[in-house]
């Protein structure tokens, strides 16, 4: 056996995000189902793609939701308090006050409170900056953390050492995320970021009948008012202007846009988010996009499309598995009301 094999064990990823409605007083379903999966034996990682608390992330301590927020950042720690892993989180729109121009300082806020709940920074990157942020798992695996919210932010956004950044401009954000990918050929590499690539989802443009019926039903799941040909107005412009959560949103574009032109040179390379509430596996240009928003809401998605390999409105998770041969194996999980461990929905051998 080779001397790189005998240094590298398995090692398994756990992709979970939209986590913010967690139960609060209570065991979350959701979260017993994947602490099932935790075996203190296994090396193991967990992700929280972002959206880490609803409404409106962690505001000031006078602000009225500052005891529910708490209290959903404290059943995060709960659940994993006898968890032997690395715990990571990123930032959605959420936890940037809901993308408001204020959204910066409930990002801090969220830092410094879970920095207090696990003894360390788990939230990165760090300092509401855009990363990118490379953190070498073992010699066959590299988990690399960008904060897609920044851009899609108002407001004050940080960048530069001055911010506690550690790249001064948009282009440098770039040039060193290509820095990152190169120096880690060869390996399996993971980039997490809430905002997904590609989605056959509401964000994605993708809408059915319904919403055009009942446009407000995009919001609400109950607001059934209709209003028929003039409620196509809505999913039609969020398809292709695009709200500023949307991937049609010109900012969002531009990040898509350069985001996929990066990542095609890198066959292999796993793209992970969350912000649509539903699983996906999405397979373009060689690369996998994993979308793993089903953390505590759902929402609509298509089950078939042109590059959609998989995808399921249910609450769950997406489990990524590394061999020490160099394999790798997704599958996906969902609450089952018989099995501690949930439902298997699909399984996919990465290569």
């Amino acid at each position: 056996m080779s001397e790189n094999l005998l240094k590298t064990k398995p090692y398994e990823v756990f992709l979970i995000g939209d986590t913010g409605s967690i139960a609060r007083s209570k065991p979350d379903q959701v979260m017993e189902t994947l602490c099932a999966h935790l075996n203190p034996e296994q090396e193991s990682a967990v992700v929280f793609l972002g959206d880490n608390i609803y409404p409106r992330g962690l505001p000031a301590k006078e602000n009225l939701l500052r005891s529910d927020a708490e209290c959903a950042l404290q059943a995060h720690k709960r659940a994993l308090e006898s968890y032997h892993g690395k715990v990571v989180f990123i930032t959605g729109n959420h936890d940037w006050n809901k993308g408001r121009k204020d959204g910066y300082e409930y990002a801090l806020r969220q830092e410094k409170y879970l920095e207090k709940l696990f003894n360390k920074n788990v939230l990165l990157p760090s300092n509401g900056c855009p990363g990118p942020t490379e953190i070498n798992i073992n010699d066959k695996l590299t988990l690399v953390l960008i904060n897609t919210q920044w851009w899609l932010q108002p407001g004050f956004r940080p960048i530069g050492k001055q911010c506690g950044c550690r790249v001064s401009s948009e282009e440098e954000f770039f040039e060193h995320l290509i820095k990152i990918l190169d120096e880690n050929k060869g390996k399996h590499i993971i980039v997490a970021g809430h905002a997904p690539v590609y989605s056959y989802a509401i964000h994605g443009g993708r809408y059915k009948l319904s919403h055009h019926i009942f446009p407000f039903t995009i919001y609400k799941k109950k607001a059934y008012i209709p209003l028929p040909i003039i409620g196509s107005l809505l999913p039609l412009y969020r398809k292709f202007f695009g709200a500023k959560e949307d991937i049609a949103h010109p900012r969002y574009r531009h990040l898509r846009h350069k985001l996929k032109d990066i990542f095609r040179n890198y066959p292999g390379l796993i793209y992970a988010a969350g912000h649509e509430h539903n699983l996906q596996h999405i397979v373009k240009d060689q690369n996998h996009f994993i979308i793993s928003g089903a953390g505590s809401k759902l929402k609509y998605v298509l089950s078939d499309g042109k590059n959609l390999r998989f995808g399921k409105k249910a609450k769950g998770f997406f489990k990524l598995r590394f061999e020490t041969n160099g394999t790798a194996f997704m599958s996906a999980w969902i609450i089952d009301p018989v099995h501690k461990r949930g439902k298997l929905v699909y399984e996919h051998q990465l290569c």
